[in-house]
């Protein structure tokens, strides 16, 4: 493919090129070479146009459709069916292993894998509420964060009880009960998410 557009590109320029240098002053312009030349040209951009309309398709297709992007954030929402448990056991590294994991790290992580921006892009374009598309979005990357924050804290914290290291009991708190807190508003983003191309 990259071939093929890279072909198509250089056959364009060296067209164009061709089809438009005119004859330098020493030369005789004649009727017939002129005629030539515009013929050429015409060719060169047909001939060019042709060879860049043909490249469109395979770039439309190339980019994930509404139906392939619901898929992927539906197998990310199963992903996470299992971090309760993981949570209950204070296994905090396998919880990161997972949110690190695509294609649910291509809902919040910074990959090259715009997946949720494509996901509002195409529920607008067919039709559906883009702009709770992007709220959902903002606020399912937001509470992975956190996720990912609580847990990561809590691989450091080896406070059991108040007092210790200066822990009150707010903190403690905290650190068990904001991992599940915003594990179960990521999962409400992401349940609102697939509701907006999935009504079922």
């Amino acid at each position: 493919m990259l071939l093929l557009r890279n072909l198509c590109i250089a056959t364009y320029l060296c067209g164009l090129v061709n089809a438009f240098v005119t004859p330098n002053a020493a030369t005789r312009v004649t009727r017939q070479v002129t005629i030539l030349n515009a013929a050429s040209r015409r060719r060169v951009l047909e001939q060019s146009s042709a060879c860049l309309l043909g490249l469109l398709p395979q770039a439309s297709s190339a980019s994930s459709s509404l139906s392939d992007s619901l898929q992927a954030i539906q197998q990310a929402r199963k992903q996470m069916e299992i971090i309760p448990h993981l949570i209950k056991e204070e296994k905090w590294d396998s919880v990161r292993a997972i949110l690190i994991t695509p294609p649910l790290a291509d809902c919040w992580a910074k990959t090259s894998r715009p997946l949720l921006k494509n996901y509002a892009d195409q529920v607008g374009d067919s039709g559906g509420d883009e702009l709770a598309a992007i709220e959902l979005k903002e606020d399912l990357i937001s509470h992975l964060r956190y996720l990912d924050m609580a847990v990561y804290n809590n691989v450091f914290n080896p406070i059991n009880t108040m007092g210790e290291n200066g822990a009150t009991k707010a903190l403690i708190k905290s650190y068990y009960e904001d991992p599940i807190n915003e594990y179960k508003a990521s999962i409400e983003a992401l349940d609102s998410l697939i509701k907006l191309a999935d009504p079922s």
